[in-house]
């Protein structure tokens, strides 16, 4: 049995959302997800209901509504250099997991990532240390930048299974935690 079909039913229907929205991104199908004005008047009446929330890091290359082909109010996305995982990262991953009932969570990580680039480098980089010292605490001793932006990424869902709150949603079956790497080489996302 692979990973995915271990997942809770509303999860594994996430998931394999995203999978089929970043294989169209991926085939350069036509982008059909709903931006009119009909779908932001029923958001303003009805309220946000997204499907997933995705953690991502703030690179511009790097927009998980397009690269999952997702429209207004479909992914919860979090995005900060290096997908690092602070408190406000934390705080707003619950929001979207508990508040917002969203049964899917991404750390979504990527290939050329700068601030896992800055995080292999020796030296001090100024203002970016407090992200960096996040990101260079979770690769250890890695020197590899792929399986460093990996190792980063598998950090970021241990900090999120720390958390309490996700822990007992995850526990109980309402919420699947995974881990996932952009290649921005090629426009795929592998999941890990």
């Amino acid at each position: 049995m692979d990973a995915e079909s271990a997942l809770p039913e509303r999860a594994r229907v996430a998931l394999a959302r995203l999978v089929e929205g970043n294989r169209k991104f991926v085939a350069e199908m036509p982008f059909d997800a709903d931006l009119s004005a009909a779908r932001v008047t029923q958001l303003a009446a009805d309220g946000q209901h997204p499907f997933a929330t995705v953690i991502a890091c703030s690179d511009a290359r790097v927009a998980p509504e397009h690269l999952f082909r997702c429209g207004l109010g479909d992914i919860f996305c979090i995005r900060t250099a290096g997908n690092t995982i602070g408190p406000g990262e934390l705080a707003s991953a619950v929001y979207g997991s508990a508040h917002l009932g969203a049964p899917l969570l991404v750390v979504l990580g990527h290939t050329g990532c700068g601030a896992v680039g800055a995080a292999l480098e020796p030296g001090d980089h100024g203002a970016l240390e407090p992200i960096l010292g996040k990101i260079r605490a979770a690769i250890g001793d890695e020197r590899d930048p792929h399986a460093a932006s990996v190792a980063n990424v598998r950090a970021g869902i241990d900090t999120l299974r720390a958390q309490t709150d996700l822990a007992r949603l995850e526990t109980v079956g309402a919420l699947a935690i995974v881990g996932a790497l952009y290649h921005t080489d090629t426009g795929a996302v592998t999941l890990l």
